[in-house]
């Protein structure tokens, strides 16, 4: 059984692959768009599914672990909705059901920017009000930022190609018909994806449990490293 692990930044992951690569197959795909992926003019949230249980496939497996973080989760959970008999066990990061758009371009306009034309600077500054936990301290925020910028190579065309692909996606009429056991996890103060959003996936998924990080925003995986990954590997490992 592996555990795939999805997400468009994989070194948010590295603590958890290495606890888990002691049990499992650990996959960290790059998805479309993302890392060293093809770069597609176009693609959809459902493209994206369907490349990941491409991959499960492919890769001898009749079912897999997933965990998916922010936009990572709505392919996860997407993935599980479109083949249910792939996924055995699911994580969600910082997961929303449905979006007009993606959050960063969210994050953006509630700043007053136009995605469009704005620096990667003023980008990255409106989602610095948004990301963060109050409990993680500037030096810790820092460290944290220069793990993501050094796993970031999208251009703005590229990013906007990404944006695209999940404009209003609604994964509600399909979070019913998950049969995979499924973990939902929150930041408390995470200002893209809050924990009403979280807890309405999980309401959404039979059988599913729901847990908030009272010490998280958005970057749940780097600020409680620890905890999450202590909790994920207990989920994808108990009887």
């Amino acid at each position: 059984m592996p555990s795939l692990e999805l997400d468009h930044g994989t070194l948010s992951y590295e603590a958890l692959a290495k606890r888990l690569a002691e049990r499992f197959h650990v996959i960290a795909p790059d998805m479309l768009g993302h890392g060293e992926s093809e770069r597609l003019d176009a693609f959809t949230l459902e493209d994206q599914a369907t490349a990941l249980n491409q991959l499960i496939v492919h890769d001898g497996y009749p079912e897999a672990h997933v965990v998916g973080y922010s936009m990572g989760s709505y392919i996860a959970a997407r993935a599980a909705i479109q083949e249910p008999d792939h996924v055995q066990r699911l994580v969600l990061v910082c997961p929303k059901a449905a979006g007009r758009t993606s959050s960063t371009v969210t994050a953006a306009e509630r700043a007053g920017l136009d995605p469009e034309t704005a620096s990667a600077d003023d980008l990255m500054a409106a989602l610095q009000e948004a990301i963060w936990s109050s409990a993680t301290d500037a030096d810790r925020r820092r460290e944290i930022l220069h793990v993501v910028n050094a796993a970031e190579n999208l251009s703005r065309e590229e990013r906007r190609t990404n944006e695209e692909s999940i404009e209003g996606f609604d994964l509600r009429p399909g979070l019913p018909t998950v049969t995979a056991r499924t973990l939902v996890l929150s930041g408390a103060e995470d200002g893209l994806n809050p924990p009403e959003a979280g807890r309405a996936v999980a309401d959404l998924i039979p059988g599913a449990r729901f847990e908030v990080y009272e010490r998280s925003g958005h970057m749940l995986p780097y600020e409680e490293t620890e905890r999450f990954t202590a909790d994920v590997t207990a989920f994808l490992t108990a009887d």
